[in-house]
């Protein structure tokens, strides 16, 4: 059965057309594919990047990331992400607050590299603790070249000193949440990882706020042809 992700409500509400990717139900569009896609590229779009899969490490992380044989593009600095590759495929987004590390995957790829981890893990001493947050989180990214302006009006805190490829752990509500600036197009963008149980409070804000800053709900079928352009699929 496929995975329900945490905006299912908010999808419906916008009048989703619902199809299953990499075994999630998600919004296959949402009425005109060639005008989500043209958000993505050109405006300010919202998409549900619940598919992606999203693994926590907390402690010693660096032996763990060498023995899996995960390459950083660049040093894995502190309130930061960065891409990574693994086996050569440059299909990793790594990012650093504190002693913890998040772990973002494509579709369909977070379950294999768990179980590596976790294996991997075992052996060290002491071993770090490896979280597996892709089914009790859900995420959603504001994508395109006016999606970071757009955020920073809608969203109930400062973003004024995230810069692209930045990223921060914060409590809002009584949630902890992980907030990115950047995109898997590899253009400017905000991503929100938030528990499921945020889910419809996070994404009905935006839904909200959609027509007033002009944000268009983006559905898989626009986004994966953008995904497969650069070779991410």
């Amino acid at each position: 059965m496929a995975k329900i992700s945490p905006f299912h409500q908010i999808h419906q509400t916008l009048g989703a057309a619902f199809e299953e990717f990499d075994g999630w139900h998600l919004p296959r569009d949402f009425g005109s594919p060639q005008t989500e896609q043209n958000a993505l590229l050109n405006h300010c779009a919202a998409v549900d990047l619940s598919s992606f899969g999203r693994i926590s490490v907390k402690g010693d992380w660096q032996p763990l990331l060498d023995k899996a044989g995960i390459q950083l593009s660049a040093s894995l600095r502190e309130g930061q992400w960065c891409w990574a590759a693994q086996n050569g495929h440059a299909s990793l987004r790594i990012g650093k607050i504190g002693s913890e590390v998040l772990i973002l995957t494509l579709p369909g790829c977070d379950r294999a590299l768990l179980s590596r981890l976790r294996q991997i893990a075992d052996g060290l001493n002491p071993p770090p603790s490896v979280l597996d947050l892709s089914d009790s989180t859900g995420m959603l990214g504001l994508y395109g070249p006016n999606a970071f302006r757009s955020a920073a009006r809608i969203v109930p805190f400062d973003l004024e000193d995230l810069q692209p490829e930045g990223l921060m752990k914060i409590s809002l509500f009584m949630f902890n949440l992980f907030v990115l600036r950047g995109s898997w197009l590899d253009s400017d963008g905000l991503e929100l990882l938030c528990p499921a149980s945020a889910g419809t409070l996070a994404a009905g804000s935006i839904a909200k706020a959609g027509q007033k800053y002009n944000i268009t709900p983006a559905g898989m079928t626009a986004f994966r042809e953008l995904l497969a352009r650069k070779n991410l699929l």
